[in-house]
């Protein structure tokens, strides 16, 4: 069983290198990395890995009459997932070419997990996968981010959260953010990036991107896809990536691909970080005090409890130990 992995990355360097050694690790054969308007050192990162091939965001002209892709040709220049489909969709062929069976699709602040505590192994989960199934989707997990700052986020933070929502307003968790245009405080779901998952395509099956999230067949017919597995979502882990996270952010519209605004914590955390009035420090500030999560909240979120006495099911935290255990005993430290 032979596994590609795709990212489309801009100013990763800080984690880029550990991601692709984590997925090298655990049975990827090939990692296929495009960089999308990045001013980094990410490509000189990872320059020495034989394994992966590395190049520029793929041109839209050659996808031009391809009506499978036109929602993403006519917008790549204005939403940077446009061009991670397509650069997702170029890795796809290339990949049916050279002979892979799987293309898993991720960001570079994102990690596959087939296990929660042993080593996750790719090639053991995929031949365990239904010959007929053509898609597969991981559940995502998001990490608790109760550091201001990391030295390598991967190998150090094993708290999860598992969901963004518990099916009934006295269920969920919710967490003030403070406002600094409106000057008040704001309740938003503890749950802060995407919840949507990412996907493993089975190569030579007709399978295209619907958007970054979801696919679909070529040809009409039905997709044949499980949900198994996890994506865990690094989503700005402690303050400096999140000072990096939303000036990438900075250009972008207010709507996604497909025309839903983006939610409005992420439409905030983009107007802060990119205040001319707040420099650095400021910001640090700003991330230590509404965004990381304090010892008592942790607490609170270990307990479990809801109306006094409830409990949730699925709890809001999860441990996951299995990257740290391949980060101890599989990689080399660079």
């Amino acid at each position: 069983m032979k596994i590609a992995i795709v990212l489309t990355v801009k100013n990763e360097e800080r984690i880029l290198r550990q991601n692709v050694q984590y997925h090298k690790a655990i049975g990827a054969e090939h990692i296929f990395v495009y960089f999308d308007n990045t001013t980094d050192q990410g490509k000189a990162s990872i320059a020495d890995l034989s394994y992966v091939t590395i190049q520029d965001s793929v041109a839209v002209q050659p996808f031009i009459n391809n009506k499978d892709l036109e929602k993403f040709t006519t917008k790549a220049a204005e939403h940077h997932t446009a061009r991670q489909c397509l650069n997702t969709f170029h890795a796809l062929k290339t990949s049916e070419k050279l002979g892979y069976d799987w293309l898993i699709s991720i960001d570079a602040d994102e990690l596959i997990c087939t296990s929660a505590q042993a080593p996750s192994n790719l090639a053991a989960f995929f031949n365990k996968i239904p010959k007929e199934t053509d898609l597969v989707s991981f559940k995502t997990r998001e990490s608790l981010s109760r550091r201001a700052t990391y030295s390598n986020v991967f190998a150090e933070e094993t708290l999860f959260k598992t969901q963004p929502f518990f099916g009934h307003r006295f269920k969920n968790i919710y967490k003030n953010i403070y406002n600094p245009f409106t000057k008040t405080n704001e309740r938003y779901s503890y749950w802060f990036g995407q919840h949507l998952g990412k996907a493993a395509i089975r190569t030579n099956r007709n399978v295209i991107p619907k958007n970054v999230h979801r696919y679909q067949k070529s040809t009409g017919k039905m997709l044949h896809k499980t949900e198994k597995g996890l994506v865990l979502h690094y989503h700005a882990y402690d303050a400096d990536d999140f000072i990096k996270k939303f000036t990438n952010f900075s250009n972008r519209p207010n709507t996604f691909l497909s025309g839903n605004k983006v939610n409005s914590l992420k439409l905030l955390l983009r107007d802060v970080v990119n205040n001319p009035e707040l420099n650095s420090e400021a910001l640090k500030e700003y991330y230590k005090k509404y965004l990381l999560f304090s010892p008592k909240e942790i607490r609170k979120l270990k307990q479990n409890r809801y109306l006094g006495v409830l409990r949730r099911n699925p709890a809001p935290l999860q441990e996951i130990t299995s990257v740290q255990k391949v980060f101890q005993t599989k990689i080399k430290p660079s």
